[in-house]
């Protein structure tokens, strides 16, 4: 959705949180509430409550609209989308009209981040369309929580395409987690909230994943004689806030687990983000990027578990699998500067992307006027005549149009 880009602009600190969810899920009391309090928010700090973001929605209302789910349809996927940040929030007496068409908060918001104040009106115009709802609360100097619903129909045109479907991703599952299954791992990170993330996507291969929150806990945890560890995964944070106490971890984890392998990983947001790998003349953590996919860990894990030999170590290098990750996609790159359409180019063909390249905004707005073949575009902000902003909000326009086409047809 459109207003997920602002979120991005108006957050300097802290983080973007985005949950979605099944409407009967929420219904059934699956605990996806956020607490206003620090201490389990994704950064640590407050947020705006997001079960306040959709009181009023007609979806949780026996009684309102006819565009309601009821949970036994197979047909119909109703979905409840969450984005939280801890941003400048939005001022009370502002709240009423963010929604309206071409208006600001406050004018020198578009001075200072761009924009035009279409984006949150054009979201509330395609939510419309889905047959749902949308919402949100808002605390100055906390932040926002937008939610909003929508109602899809099922991907599967039959009951045996269902079940092909369910098939195929099982024993993908399957293959991915046979290498990995019954092992142990633990997770040290003190945010809980960014814990169970990396917890869900390690226990889709198979792991059993303990969290704890600081290296001390972990120590404690490992120490246990009934308890054998195959992994530790601990934020790239918690390892470079002391480097001291971080190699006190690594000399006592080879003590505690002599005749065990267990490897120990860093979870960075970037490559670069590693400083302090090297504590130990003996034990260098290999270091695993941000987000977390179960694919891409599976491929991290086993390099360091024995596999793929031939392949270079702490992802230095794409291992084999990833040169077809972008077969069959097709991408747009729009620059007015040709090297850097090489570039770009180059980069998104390595991995076997169709690449079309377009040196100005009206050429790339032409190219993406619905219903286009282009999976993702990828523009400059600095470009003359029409830069990559308005090229943004053109793009906005046109996508509304087509859907009031497609619905009105």
């Amino acid at each position: 959705m459109f207003f997920l880009l602002s979120f991005f602009q108006f957050t300097k600190k802290g983080h973007i949180f985005l949950t979605v969810h099944l409407v009967e899920e929420v219904m059934d009391s699956i605990d996806v509430e956020t607490e206003s309090s620090s201490r389990n928010t994704l950064s640590g700090l407050p947020v705006a409550d997001r079960c306040r973001s959709w009181v009023g929605f007609k979806t949780f209302n026996p009684e309102g609209s006819s565009h309601t789910l009821s949970p036994s349809s197979s047909d119909l996927i109703n979905l409840i989308v969450s984005v939280e940040d801890t941003g400048e929030g939005i001022p009370l007496e502002a709240q009423t009209r963010v929604f309206t068409p071409f208006m600001q908060v406050d004018p020198s918001i578009s001075r200072k981040y761009g924009g035009t104040g279409i984006g949150l009106s054009i979201s509330k115009c395609l939510v419309g369309l889905m047959n749902g709802d949308i919402g949100f609360v808002s605390i100055p100097d906390i932040g926002s929580t937008f939610t909003f619903t929508a109602v899809f129909s099922n991907g599967c045109s039959n009951s045996n395409d269902s079940k092909l479907q369910k098939q195929r991703l099982k024993t993908q599952a399957n293959t991915m987690s046979s290498k990995f299954q019954g092992m142990t791992a633990l997770v040290v990170d003190p945010k809980p909230v960014r814990a169970k993330v990396s917890r869900y996507q390690i226990q889709r291969l198979g792991i059993h994943v303990e969290l704890v929150l600081d290296l001390n806990q972990g120590l404690s945890s490992i120490s246990n004689e009934n308890k054998v560890v195959n992994m530790v995964f601990i934020e790239q944070e918690v390892w470079d806030k002391d480097s001291s106490i971080s190699a006190l971890f690594v000399n006592k984890l080879q003590k505690i687990v002599s005749g065990v392998s267990t490897k120990l990983f860093l979870l960075g947001n970037s490559l670069s983000s590693r400083t302090n790998t090297a504590t130990s003349g003996v034990y260098t953590p290999s270091v695993i990027t941000k987000p977390l996919k179960a694919s891409m860990l599976a491929a991290s894990l086993q390099r360091a578990m024995g596999g793929n030999k031939g392949n270079p170590c702490n992802g230095e290098h794409p291992s084999l699998s990833l040169r077809k990750l972008l077969v069959g996609r097709k991408m747009l790159i729009v620059d007015d500067n040709k090297v850097n359409l090489m570039v770009a180019a180059a980069a998104l063909k390595k991995y076997g992307a169709d690449v079309v390249c377009a040196d100005s905004g009206q050429k790339a707005i032409k190219l993406l006027k619905p219903p286009h073949k282009f999976d993702a575009c990828f523009m400059d902000i600095q470009m003359p005549e029409m830069d990559g902003y308005v090229m943004l909000h053109t793009f906005k326009i046109l996508v509304l149009d087509f859907f009031k086409f497609v619905v009105n047809f």
